[in-house]
């Protein structure tokens, strides 16, 4: 089936400007139902900027205002780092951002900035409480390869809801963090597009758009957004009731687990198999076991000892984290408290 979806130029243009403006075209009103909800939710999406260092990682994203407070919402990507993400309003004002503690079960990060003296007053979206059906027409608004920058206006891609899917083992849907129900769409989810906003052509923000994800069941890729339902109740903690303690000191202290991983080193990381477990860590206390494989660490899929270090680097000492492994043929799960490593 032909997809729908297209990519549309945010500028609503239709006369020639001679006045030396760095557009081609001078601005119009928004005249059909799907320019005037993209205009509406345009100033609500922003563009970010973080860290990167390697070719792997765009270092740019999107981001949803979620408060007149100066809360953004967007996904727990790596480039999220401290004193390097930057978010930039529909106005092209640059702000430092601070992050808030990443939310483990939903794959999203708030990011908050000063809102005190701002030109142009925030204008946050609502989280819709339902996922629509399937058939639904959506617009994914975001900064699709980051063809805008400072005050140019976002891109969008105009699609519909295909269905919904769950990301677990089964789906083994790589590059998504969030472990639940996800909307599927044919509105393309490009580079820079993630963390923008989906809506319907009704003006509800429905979804927080994921990085493109793979099936390994179909070889396929798949656009899709974590349901804004399932976002409220982290949204409400952090926004309504205003938790704004500082990021822990302890994120930064490596954790202790008891596991050592049959790691033979090379040019590829193998499986993340459990050579030997430390005798009273916390991995004895939930009765791992040499040769039982690691295949996940709460929402992150391990597919190899690399993996394994990487993830475990994300939690802090005390945090409870749930294990799958699998053990012979059968797939288990235990719960692990981490402890605090000792320094060296």
């Amino acid at each position: 089936m032909r997809s729908v979806s297209m990519l549309i130029a945010i500028s609503f243009t239709a006369a020639a400007n001679a006045q030396g403006d760095p557009y081609a075209f001078e601005e119009r009103e928004p005249r059909t139902l799907l320019e005037q909800v993209i205009d509406s939710n345009l100033a609500s999406v922003v563009k970010i900027h973080g860290a990167s260092g390697l070719a792997t990682i765009d270092p740019y994203a999107s981001g949803v205002v979620v408060s007149e407070q100066g809360h953004i919402l967007t996904l727990d990507l790596v480039m999220v780092q401290r004193d390097k993400t930057k978010v930039v309003l529909a106005d092209g004002s640059v702000h430092d951002a601070e992050l808030l503690p990443p939310e483990t079960n939903l794959g999203v990060r708030l990011l908050k900035i000063d809102p005190t003296g701002l030109e142009l007053p925030l204008r946050p979206l609502r989280p819709a409480d339902s996922i629509p059906r399937n058939g639904t027409f959506v617009v994914s608004i975001g900064n699709c390869f980051r063809l805008a920058e400072f005050s140019e206006k976002l891109s969008a891609t105009f699609g519909v809801v295909t269905a919904t899917a769950r990301t677990n083992l089964r789906y083994m849907l790589r590059d998504v963090d969030y472990d639940g129900d996800l909307i599927l769409t044919d509105a393309p989810n490009n580079p820079g597009q993630f963390g923008g906003a989906l809506v319907t052509l009704d003006g509800r923000w429905i979804g927080l758009n994921t990085r493109v994800v793979e099936s390994r069941e179909t070889n396929t890729q798949i656009s899709a957004a974590i349901p804004t339902r399932d976002l409220r109740a982290y949204l409400a903690r952090w926004i309504d009731g205003e938790v704004e303690r500082p990021m822990a000191e302890t994120e930064s202290k490596p954790v202790d687990h008891g596991i050592e991983l049959f790691d033979a080193g090379g040019r590829r990381s193998p499986p993340a198999y459990v050579e030997r477990v430390r005798r009273g860590s916390p991995a004895a206390a939930i009765g791992l076991k040499p040769d039982d494989l690691i295949v996940r660490l709460d929402r992150f899929a391990i597919r190899s000892c690399a993996e394994f270090r990487d993830v475990m680097a994300k939690f802090v000492p005390g945090q409870k984290v749930e294990v799958t492994f699998k053990r012979g043929t059968r797939v288990q799960k235990a719960t692990i408290e981490l402890g605090e490593a000792e320094s060296k």
